[in-house]
């Protein structure tokens, strides 16, 4: 009996340094049945993408492999022979942690710097290595004798070997991970090592906040495969962003979703949402692979497949068709994606180039400002200040309400006094345009010297095919303090800020022409458009101020 405690004991230091280390939520219950939300029948996405990312620009699905059962795992209990608590005596008898004395704490730093160095979570190992410190010296002198003279004094080795904490999840392997693991390698080789490159600016974000809210970080991966960690991804079933929300899950996580801004694309804020929407599905299921399948599937139908079934492990649930064949490849495929991201030069992803943390600074905007004259005032490029907000669906604050935007580090002071010092009148660079009869994005583009890519992710993605007479679509512009003004094309003239006009030129018209119908000088045309003669041609758009 004494050596079944010794092993029973083992269990427990396991439990306690990995489990309060890691701080991953615990199981509440087993039965599913607690209240929770099923909007529109799905947790996040009623169909995620299959695999590899959807971005705003395309629509893609992978192929998956073909599908089968998974590979029998033993349990941790049965691989270590573990009896029940019942056969060991009262869980009442479990030692009191005393601190651990300053060796101990000693080689806790160094766990860490070492923990860094191969990939594994610092903070979460040395705090490991003190709870498996403490637990230890709380036992009684004879048990810890005879369980040091066993185990050693570092028995979960993370002294030497930290990256025993880098699986928060149970990494099950079977025929389905390692399937999904070798599709990663080969089929979508050249993606999936940009998957991981993005990992480097937005996993530290994650962690951090999974971290805080006591779920394993380890989920970061379910992010991974949901849309390659692109804020942007957009999928056929219309769920966006890193965490891939449908509209009717994000607003019910408190995600704005309007005109202007959708935040199912705000990194930040959609793991925030995230979070509480996988907190919620474990504190259903109690289990995060049931609650992975949740998040993919919505609530309902896993609740519906353990109710036909009568099974609640997942690895047994999915061995009939109670859930969709994408379901029973979700969590296999998490798994391969965070093996292979623990290790990806073990798998061949070699010179895997990470992108810089994300890092910002935060400032408010009062009303409506284009992303050009933001990124102007904090002293960065467009395309910076783009990514740093992507929420912002016309590259362009909402009007009539202030914002916080993010700006590139150590910018926010200049940036406040850089925007005070622009005109209202001036805070805009685009305008409206109204489709008329026969227009199609490819004529409205030339039109204003745009690309259609450029109209459609200013526009939500707007089919090309679908544009409607009376429609208004934004047209992105640079350079032009334009205002929200619709134009059609009947009008030679679009209205624009307060002492300014753009002026479309039509067959027949000369700049004589033009200035005098204006009340202005050639020169004053000459001027405004950075002209170096008179010679102007049909569509050409000249600016007016007056």
């Amino acid at each position: 009996m004494r050596g079944t405690n010794r092993l029973w004991n083992a269990a427990l230091l396991l439990a306690l340094a990995t489990g309060l280390a890691c701080g991953p939520k615990q199981p509440t219950s087993m039965a599913p049945g607690s209240a929770s939300t099923d909007a529109e029948e799905s947790g996040a996405s009623t169909s995620a993408p299959t695999s590899g990312e959807l971005s705003a620009d395309e629509d893609q699905t992978d192929a998956l492999p073909a599908d089968g059962q998974p590979a029998t795992t033993a349990g941790v209990d049965a691989e270590l022979g573990v009896p029940a608590p019942a056969e060991v005596g009262d869980a009442a008898s479990t030692p009191e942690l005393t601190a651990p004395g300053a060796d101990a704490e000693d080689v806790a730093v160094n766990v860490a710097v070492t923990a860094e160095a191969q990939g594994a979570d610092p903070t979460g190992v040395a705090e490991g290595y003190l709870l498996e410190q403490q637990t230890m010296e709380a036992l009684e002198e004879k048990t810890r004798r005879e369980f040091l003279e066993i185990f050693g004094p570092d028995p979960l080795g993370l002294a030497t070997h930290p990256e025993n904490l880098k699986y928060e999840l149970p990494l099950d392997m079977n025929e389905k991970v390692d399937r999904w693991i070798k599709y990663f390698e080969s089929d979508i080789h050249e993606r999936f090592s940009t998957y991981l490159s993005r990992l480097g600016r937005y996993g530290p974000m994650i962690r951090e906040r999974l971290r805080a809210a006591g779920l394993p970080t380890d989920l970061v991966y379910l992010a991974m495969i949901e849309s390659g960690l692109n804020p942007r991804a957009y999928s056929r079933a219309r769920a966006v962003g890193i965490w891939q929300f449908i509209r009717g899950t994000g607003r019910l996580y408190g995600l704005k979703v309007d005109y202007w801004v959708d935040e199912r694309r705000d990194p930040l804020k959609s793991t925030d949402a995230a979070i509480a929407h996988l907190s919620d599905l474990y504190d259903e299921f109690g289990s995060w692979y049931l609650a992975a399948a949740a998040y993919n599937a919505g609530s309902g139908r896993v609740r519906r497949a353990i109710a036909r079934t009568g099974r609640r492990e997942y690895w047994d649930l999915i061995r009939g068709t109670s859930l969709r064949r994408e379901t029973r490849s979700y969590v296999p495929k998490m798994i391969a994606a965070a093996m292979i991201a623990k290790n990806p030069e073990e798998y061949g992803f070699r010179d895997i180039v990470a992108e810089p943390p994300l890092e910002f600074d935060v400032a408010a905007v009062p009303d409506a400002t284009s992303m050009d004259v933001l990124a102007e005032a904090a002293g960065t490029e467009e395309e910076v200040m783009r990514e740093l907000n992507p929420e912002y669906l016309r590259y362009v604050t909402p009007p009539d309400r202030e914002v916080t935007i993010r700006v590139p580090p150590g910018k926010a002071d200049a940036f406040r006094v850089n925007y005070a010092s622009i005109p209202a009148d001036k805070r805009v660079t685009w305008l409206i345009h109204v489709v008329t009869r026969g227009q199609t994005l490819g004529q409205i583009a030339r039109r204003y010297g745009t690309s259609v890519a450029a109209l459609r992710a200013a526009n939500g993605n707007v089919n090309p095919r679908r544009i409607q007479i009376g429609q208004q679509l934004v047209v992105p512009r640079s350079g032009a303090q334009t205002t929200r003004v619709a134009s059609s094309a009947s009008q030679s003239t679009t209205r624009a800020a307060p002492g300014q006009a753009t002026v479309t030129v039509r067959r027949g018209d000369t700049l004589w022409s033009l200035a005098r119908r204006h009340g202005v000088s050639t020169t004053d045309l000459m001027r405004w458009n950075n002209l170096s003669s008179s010679r102007i041609h049909p569509g050409d758009r000249l600016t007016v101020r007056r």
